[in-house]
């Protein structure tokens, strides 16, 4: 081809050219405006937001199967919500609040609601005092200060009922009544308790008498009959209009069920280290007597006299006296009368004497009384059942055999309850020792529990459930996503090269030689033929011009000037 000094010139200003076109373009691709206008960018954006959401929601279910399983431990007052976590703080236990709502770790749970019911709560400083001891303040009513009086007796009681065990606050409502000068109209006070008891604490009988007592006596006038005692579950524990008879009643019940239990004890101290637990069974069923008997008797011992008393009287009589009564008609001789023809007789009987003697003594006999008032709950009688498993022989074979226990051991068992127990014939006591052959189910026969039950395969299933989530979200969108990122940046790369070899131009068709050794050039020679660019593509129909201009700058010109003189 002959030297051309227009093609020259066209062939060395086009490179500058070329380099300052695509500096100016990359310029406004760089600018705001121009990402927001390529979709190609904003494509990409997208992209890499879903790519950080789906690592976040892969990070989050890999925590949410590492995250421990959560109980409720209860629900607490601010108080006793305080407390807990106090407990906590200091045990380094793992929790969470939910409200009032304590959440712990299903696999120790167990051991802190133990620890919890051990450990004891601290109690509020005693307030009664401090509303004594406050400044009243001038003109302060009659009635103001009675009611500040009245409270500051009211938390004093609390603060003396909260000291039990078994009680973790109090409440005392008192009702007094002012004082009246007219007894007819005197009204008496009462008095309200509400208990809130400690997690898993019960009141017993005496202990709601001994509160019932300690309020009665603090208020003046105040009976144990007008005190009402509930628990915060709204139970009824001592009341003032409860029957009496139930009241005994329920009393009585208990002291049975106690005694019970004492004597269950007795014997499981007594066959335990013989027997071991679980070889045998015993009930007890104890019957007292609750009738209120008094018996006074005296009794004489007639062996035993003693004289008391004593009187002797005596009466002698010598001589005649005078007769009769002294008067007239006594001194006048009787009518009538008969002279005695023998008055030496008369005489005689006249000087006769009179012997009187009387005595009286009065005994006393030896007395006894005796007063007998029998005691409330005496055991009026005492059964005892005990049952003991047969024992294991080994036979003349080596194999195991299991035989009842023989009469004599059954017998030595019966005297050990008997002398344990304080075993009274004359109470119609009674002890019944047998062996029999205990019901207890083949372990190895009981299936053992199911896999899917058991605590560590779900904590093994919500971690693969989690894995299986992550490796989901990695092939059906990471994947993807990642890999149409590369392939845009690689086919970016190959644009730019197609552009730079067309606007660098050749002689001897250098562009369409550089094409050819592209794997996916848009054409070039390959194996002695054209390969022609498909020129339905406005990518590819503007690099064949760019390739044409720099391989044939004067055919190209010459097109252009024929463009332009058309045009005119």
């Amino acid at each position: 081809m002959a030297d051309n000094p227009l093609a020259e010139t066209d062939k060395n200003t086009l490179p500058a050219n070329t380099e300052g076109a695509s500096m100016e373009a990359e310029e406004r691709k760089s600018t705001p405006f121009a990402l927001l206008g390529n979709t190609d960018v904003l494509r990409q954006i997208v992209i890499v937001l879903a790519l950080a959401i789906c690592l976040a929601m892969a990070v989050f279910v890999l925590l949410w199967g590492k995250e421990p399983e959560m109980r409720p431990l209860g629900v607490y007052g601010n108080q006793e919500l305080i407390e807990t976590l106090d407990y906590l703080d200091a045990q380094k236990v793992e929790y969470a609040i939910d409200g009032n709502s304590v959440l712990v770790r299903a696999d120790q749970y167990a051991d802190i609601q133990l620890g919890l019911r051990r450990s004891g709560l601290t109690q509020a400083p005693p307030e009664g005092d401090s509303i004594l001891l406050s400044d009243p303040g001038f003109g302060i009513s009659q009635r103001l200060e009675r009611e500040r009086l009245n409270l500051s007796r009211e938390r004093q009681l609390a603060r003396v009922i909260e000291q039990y065990n078994s009680v973790s606050s109090a409440q005392v409502l008192l009702a007094i009544p002012r004082e009246n000068v007219f007894v007819r109209d005197k009204r008496k006070p009462s008095a309200t308790v509400v208990l809130n008891l400690r997690r898993g604490g019960a009141l017993r009988q005496e202990e709601v008498d001994a509160i019932v007592d300690t309020v009665a006596s603090a208020v003046p006038d105040l009976t144990p009959g007008r005190v009402t005692v509930t628990d915060q579950n709204g139970r009824l524990l001592n009341s003032g209009s409860q029957d009496p008879m139930s009241a005994r009643t329920r009393r009585e019940f208990e002291l049975q069920q106690k005694q019970e239990a004492e004597y269950r004890q007795k014997i499981d101290a007594i066959l335990s280290p013989v027997l071991g637990l679980g070889n045998y069974t015993a009930e007890v069923d104890l019957r007292l007597d609750f009738r209120r008997q008094q018996q006074t008797v005296k009794t004489y011992n007639p062996d035993m006299p003693a004289v008391r008393s004593e009187m002797v009287m005596e009466d002698n009589t010598s001589g005649r006296g005078a007769i009769g009564i002294p008067g007239a008609l006594t001194n006048q001789p009787p009518m009538d009368a008969d002279i005695p023809e023998e008055a030496g007789q008369a005489a005689e009987q006249s000087a006769t004497e009179r012997n009187r003697r009387e005595a009286t003594r009065n005994f006393e006999l030896d007395t006894t009384i005796r007063h007998t008032e029998n005691a409330v709950g005496d055991i009026r009688r005492l059964t005892v059942s005990v049952a003991v498993d047969y024992k294991t022989v080994t036979q003349a074979d080596g194999s195991l055999e299991r035989v009842p226990l023989e009469a004599p051991e059954l017998a030595r068992i019966e005297r050990l309850l008997k002398g344990g127990l304080g075993f009274d014939v004359s109470r119609g006591d009674a002890i019944e020792v047998v062996s029999m052959s205990f019901n207890r189910p083949d372990l190895e026969a009981v299936a053992g529990v199911p896999f899917y039950e058991q605590s560590w395969f779900w904590r093994l299933a919500r971690i693969v459930g989690a894995v299986l989530v992550l490796v989901v979200l990695l092939l059906a969108l990471v994947r993807p996503m990642v890999k149409r990122l590369l392939n845009m940046d690689e086919k970016g790369e190959e644009v730019d090269l197609d552009s730079q070899s067309a606007l660098a131009g050749s002689d001897e068709l250098s562009l369409l030689s550089q094409q050819a050794e592209l794997e996916d050039g848009m054409f070039g020679i390959k194996d002695g033929q054209l390969k022609l660019p498909n020129l339905n593509k406005d990518e590819d129909l503007l690099a064949a011009v760019r390739a044409l201009v720099g391989n044939e700058p004067d055919l190209a010109a010459q097109v252009i000037k024929d463009w332009v003189q058309s045009d005119e």
